[in-house]
């Protein structure tokens, strides 16, 4: 499957192929022969010659991606070939789900059930592998539901809050 994304405001071409338990992938113009293992979803280890990566991966929103790397944190936006701009601007109608990236614990909640919110506005704060992670708005509107609560322990992909 070929990909075109913006990571860190840059484009890139990303072109991967699975074969026989392996994925081969074509960054920009760097070429890569993985093995893939998945322990649970969002989480993926790498495995390139005799080094191992360890990779989270969560939607921030529609055809945006945030992905940690060692540490590293990097966003990351599909593009959009048609159109040639990110398909997300036009992913934010109607209820919009914020969803918990991997499992953690609630440390703030920040709005409550019928506040006003603008695109990119922090809604709920989950602590997670000892970082702090804001899941924000991805569009403007009002917060419809809050489904947590300071202090719970939360589930990857689990619904945090709708906004509407």
């Amino acid at each position: 499957m070929k990909y075109e994304v913006e990571i860190h405001g840059r484009e890139l071409s990303i072109d991967l192929e699975e074969r026989n338990g392996r994925v081969y992938a074509r960054v920009g113009t760097r070429n890569y022969d993985l093995d893939v293992v998945s322990p649970e979803p969002g989480v993926y280890t790498f495995l390139a010659d005799d080094r191992v990566y360890e990779a989270d991966v969560w939607e921030a929103s529609p055809n945006s991606l945030r992905v940690q790397i060692g540490g590293q944190l990097f966003s990351t936006t599909i593009i959009d070939r048609k159109h040639r701009r990110p398909a997300a601007e036009h992913g934010t109608e109607g209820r919009q789900s914020l969803i918990a990236p991997m499992p953690g614990k609630v440390v703030r909640v920040l709005l409550e059930a019928g506040d006003d919110v603008t695109a990119g506005q922090g809604v709920v704060v989950v602590e997670a592998m000892k970082m702090q992670n804001e899941i924000k708005s991805p569009k403007t509107g009002r917060v419809a539901e809050i489904r947590v609560a300071e202090g719970a322990t939360v589930n990857a992909n689990q619904v945090l809050a709708i906004v509407e």
